[in-house]
């Protein structure tokens, strides 16, 4: 099977809101229907999710009755199965190379960057060092440690299968539903375990200086982690005006 994968520096034509750096700086988001259709078709064999179809494509909030409403994709991308762009923790840009000696945030301790004005008083990340506020506005950010918590605690993960890539398809107590792929991560300039691990920053800060708190994942289970911050993540954005 060949597998094939749109990556950053993409031009997104849709009729909907693209999402990402390119796609959607100047999005309407109040405007954007507010949950992901997708077709419930699993295994009970194998718990495997077989490809996922998706009547409407691009950038939409899913509500999935949690404290939060997430991305419908990743930042950077413009369908649920596509990675997106890749950052270190507190950072504002992609790169071509991810190593310690270029992190802005690597080695620090939390009260340095209390000092430094990158996180506030709960470790999070303020938002002039999120990512997801400055590209999409303040009614989005990166999720916190405790909402990546409560998305692996309260809802149904099925590994699986969404337009031939591997990842999680997560449903909300609600029936709303996210896909969530596993496109592996980076380190130096190179890419690892992808179609094994999903590996998402959250904006909490660990009490280690050289790591963050992620939302890591592989076929075996969905779990927070400290990952190193100099390392490069995908992101899914949450959406927090009431």
């Amino acid at each position: 099977m060949i597998k094939i994968r749109t990556f950053v520096g993409m031009i997104c034509v849709t009729p909907l809101i693209g999402c990402g750096d390119v796609c959607n700086s100047n999005a309407d988001i109040e405007k954007v229907t507010a949950s992901l259709s997708e077709q419930h078709c699993t295994d009970a064999n194998d718990n495997v999710v077989e490809t996922l179809n998706v009547s409407e494509e691009g950038f939409k909030i899913v509500d999935m009755g949690l404290s939060v409403k997430w991305a419908s994709c990743n930042l950077g991308a413009c369908k649920s199965e596509q990675s997106g762009n890749y950052y270190a923790w507190g950072e504002l840009n992609k790169k071509a190379n991810y190593t310690a000696n270029n992190s802005a945030t690597y080695s620090y301790s939390l009260s340095e960057l209390r000092s430094m004005k990158v996180v506030d008083s709960r470790n999070v990340l303020l938002p002039s060092k999120d990512v997801v506020s400055v590209k999409l506005g303040k009614d989005w950010r990166m999720p916190t440690r405790e909402e990546a918590e409560e998305l692996i605690k309260k809802c149904k993960w099925e590994w699986g299968l969404k337009n031939g890539v591997k990842g999680y398809k997560v449903t909300g107590p609600n029936g709303g539903v996210i896909f969530l792929p596993a496109n592996g991560y980076f380190f130096g300039s190179q890419i690892y375990d992808t179609d094994e691990t999903g590996n998402y920053w959250t904006s909490t800060g660990y009490d280690n200086g050289n790591f963050s708190y992620a939302l890591d994942f592989s076929k075996s289970r969905p779990k927070i982690a400290s990952s190193g911050r100099s390392g490069g993540r995908c992101i899914r954005p949450v959406y927090v005006k009431r």
